[in-house]
């Protein structure tokens, strides 16, 4: 059980309880301290934690809101002050020039690709330079990823110094036009003496506006030495956690950074170069406890919707749609839409309900879009230009063959598809608005705190014209 699913039993204790009582609130501050711990966040800060939930849980609170709906929010609030709430930075808009350290097995290398595809989306005309003259396999890694990414590279294996080899790359990329330019330093196992001569050494030549520190969330609380080594041996701006995603430790990463007021800028959150993200710790907490981020969300389709992607979704009407006018080709194109957001888990954990299905129903969900999209990349063009009713006996055979699947997978996709025609037939915008507002807050904005679609009233579309009059509901 990972770090946010304790963090969730321990909520629900709150929610599923029939009253309110000090008792429960022991038992839930036991729950969230044992969620920390696992964690690997400091007892000192566990402890604080605890006391000041425990110290406000039963304070005066409006009539507008529920003793229960009080302590989820002081929870909230209290976990989200510990991972980095209070610390509000700017995020450097024209860096000029940034200087990445750490120790190896950081992520260093492959922070240096994703922070130069995340600039150049900004308009930056990106320069990296390979300063890693210590490990051998850092110049190639570095040039397939920078070629990957689409940024300008700089390395030189024939020169052992750092300083010149920084020197020399700096004169390169200037004379290229580059007005932002990213230096990959070497790491070590420890912060020693040659690792700070070198560090300072690139200081020197570079001169820097940022110097971020890359750390490993799978280090735990061992990041506040670190962060406070680096800090005093060659002063850093600020932090960027890698792994956060897969590690248990996240927790303790970033309240570790709490500690050591080192503001956290970016995070990596997979493998992947578009995996990065500008660090927000109300998004985050929002996601670890299933409340879900929609902001993201929202973010990650626009950048998937930018003009040189909207020629391949113009030709959709949505009036249409409402119409039920659904084909094989626009379901097609969704499935298309789908990937570019990434990983199907990813999703789901930005809408907030990823800790509701379990990791088997993910998989099956993951392995059906793409048994669909095989089925779809054997239909004609005139076949996806049409809806289920246009598919006969002999097309759906030549269709199965065609895509290595089995006459009942393309009937299902065909099923699937009728559905959908009937549920946007039976959609009106009146329903839409409905659904919309239950995720804003009294200001009309969206609150995180309706972001849970466990919440949403479902049954609103029990009535819809061409849907089935059954109770819906989340199990």
């Amino acid at each position: 059980m990972g770090f946010g699913d304790k963090l969730r039993d321990a909520l629900d204790k709150v929610k599923h309880s029939m009253h309110v009582d000090k008792d429960l609130i022991k038992e839930v501050i036991k729950e969230i301290q044992r969620a920390l711990i696992s964690s690997d966040v400091n007892i000192q800060l566990v402890l604080n934690i605890s006391k000041e939930i425990e110290e406000k849980a039963f304070e005066e609170i409006p009539s507008a809101i529920t003793r229960k709906e009080h302590i989820v929010r002081l929870c909230y609030e209290t976990l989200l002050k510990y991972m980095g709430g209070e610390i509000k930075i700017p995020l450097p808009e024209n860096p000029e020039s940034i200087l990445l350290c750490g120790l190896f097995g950081s992520g260093k290398t492959t922070t240096a690709a994703k922070l130069s595809k995340f600039y150049k989306k900004s308009g930056f005309e990106v320069g990296v330079i390979c300063a890693d003259t210590y490990r051998p396999a850092a110049y190639e890694q570095l040039k397939q990823l920078s070629e990957m990414v689409g940024v300008d590279f700089y390395g030189n294996t024939n020169e052992k110094s750092a300083q010149k080899v920084t020197k020399e790359g700096l004169e390169v990329h200037k004379k290229n036009g580059c007005n932002l330019i990213i230096v990959d330093s070497a790491g070590r196992s420890a912060l020693d003496s040659e690792l700070v001569t070198e560090i300072k050494e690139i200081n020197d030549v570079f001169t820097p506006k940022f110097s971020f520190l890359v750390i490993s969330a799978d280090i735990g609380q061992a990041v506040k030495d670190q962060a406070t080594a680096f800090n005093n041996a060659i002063g850093v701006n600020g932090v960027i956690i890698t792994k956060l995603d897969g590690s248990a430790k996240g927790g303790g990463a970033l309240t570790a950074c709490y500690i050591t007021k080192s503001p956290v800028y970016f995070i990596g959150t997979g493998e992947k170069a578009d995996d990065f993200e500008i660090f927000d710790s109300n998004r985050y907490l929002s996601r670890v406890l299933g409340f879900g981020d929609l902001e993201s969300l929202i973010e990650k389709i626009s950048e998937v919707t930018a003009e040189e992607e909207m020629g391949n979704i113009k030709d959709i009407n949505p009036e249409d749609l409402l119409k039920g006018n659904v084909t094989f080709g626009i379901f097609k194109q969704q499935l298309e839409f789908s990937k570019k957001l990434g990983p199907f888990s990813k999703v789901l954990g930005f809408l907030g309900v990823g800790n509701k299905i379990s990791n088997d129903q993910m998989n099956v969900g993951q392995k059906k879009m793409e048994k669909y999209k095989a089925i779809l990349d054997s239909f004609t063009k005139e076949e996806l230009k049409n809806g289920p009713d246009f598919l006969n006996r002999s097309r759906m055979d030549r269709i199965s063959k065609g895509s290595g699947t089995s006459l009942e997978e393309v009937k299902e996709l065909s099923s699937h598809i009728k559905k959908m025609k009937k549920m946007f037939k039976g959609m009106d915008s009146k329903k839409m608005e409905g659904m919309a507002k239950q995720f804003q807050g009294q200001n009309g904005e969206i609150d995180p705190n309706n972001l849970d679609l466990s919440k949403i009233d479902m049954n609103q579309f029990a009535n819809m014209k061409g849907v089935k009059k059954k109770k819906l509901k989340f199990r």
